[in-house]
């Protein structure tokens, strides 16, 4: 007889669980599970968990997932608590303002990102002049902000390393070795390694969800077998290892996950657009149909 009592009572603290959501909500107040506010208005809810809305603070039709949403407050937009955030973003001074030339540019404010917790406050410890760098040649060339990898450099010269991001020109970078330190990637992400774990690489699309990259990385075991047998074959093993793979900040769980292969991208994708999993020709996932899923779930 307890155990039933407990059973039931297990069902209905469950079902309280789920009810926080209010999804008759038009417009009001959306709480994340980072604890950050939005204002929206417009508010509509998909077959697939995934809320609409516009974005009252920046005027931008934005998605969130229902598991990166921790309440829904209905409330008028001339209330004093909705007010209050769409007059806070709008005039945040370190927001560099940019001439729209196509490239994704998040309201972040600039600087360095040292700690990834920085990140998460959105308060980056160090601003510095630093010069965007390719990675080849003696004199590392200056790069255009549409260049996708670089080095950063200082006004000594000194190359940028041991931080988490940069914001520059409105643009948001992620430090290669950041992305696969073990404190900051999912936990399946394991045995991916980089010939340039310095470097950084630009964040081509982003949301509420997922911030998206496109990194030069390789399985760690095979590019050792190539540099172990040596010579012409163990060079071409250890550099075929080497594939540009999708990476995904993900808000909610804090964390990067690294697209590592086809299943594994699958995986990620299965339940969140299963229309976008893909039939596994190849190692390797199709990135530009990577590409298409990422921005719908973005």
């Amino acid at each position: 007889m307890m155990k039933k009592i407990y059973l039931i009572a297990s069902f209905l603290i469950a079902g309280f669980g789920f009810a926080q959501i209010n999804k008759d909500i038009k417009t009001g107040i959306i709480t994340t599970v980072t604890n950050e506010k939005i204002a929206a208005t417009d508010i509509t809810w998909d077959k697939n968990g995934k809320a609409s809305f516009l974005n009252a603070a920046n005027k931008q039709m934005e998605d969130l997932y229902e598991n990166s949403i921790k309440s829904i407050d209905a409330t008028d937009t001339s209330s004093e608590s909705f007010v209050n955030i769409t007059k806070e973003k709008p005039l945040d001074p370190s927001v560099k303002k940019v001439v729209d030339d196509g490239l994704y540019r998040p309201m972040l404010p600039e600087g360095i990102y040292v700690t990834k917790q920085e990140f998460l406050d959105k308060t980056p410890s160090q601003k510095k002049n630093l010069s965007k760098r390719g990675l080849y040649g003696f004199e590392k060339p200056v790069l255009e902000d549409a260049d996708q990898i670089c080095f950063f450099f200082d006004e000594k010269e000194s190359k940028l390393k041991n931080v988490f991001a940069v914001v520059q020109n409105g643009i948001l970078y992620f430090n290669i070795k950041a992305i696969l330190d073990v404190k900051n990637r999912n936990k399946n992400d394991g045995s991916q390694d980089s010939d340039n774990p310095n470097s950084f690489a630009r964040a081509t699309m982003g949301g509420n969800n997922y911030y998206y990259s496109e990194i030069n990385v390789g399985n760690v075991w095979t590019k050792g077998l190539g540099y172990g047998i040596g010579g012409g074959v163990g060079s071409t093993i250890a550099s075929s290892a080497n594939d540009y793979k999708g990476v995904v900040w993900d808000s909610a769980n804090q964390e990067f996950n690294i697209f590592k292969n086809c299943k594994d991208y699958n995986d990620f994708i299965k339940d969140k657009s299963p229309e976008d999993v893909q039939v596994c020709k190849t190692n390797q996932p199709d990135n530009l149909q990577v590409r298409k899923a990422i921005e719908k779930i973005k």
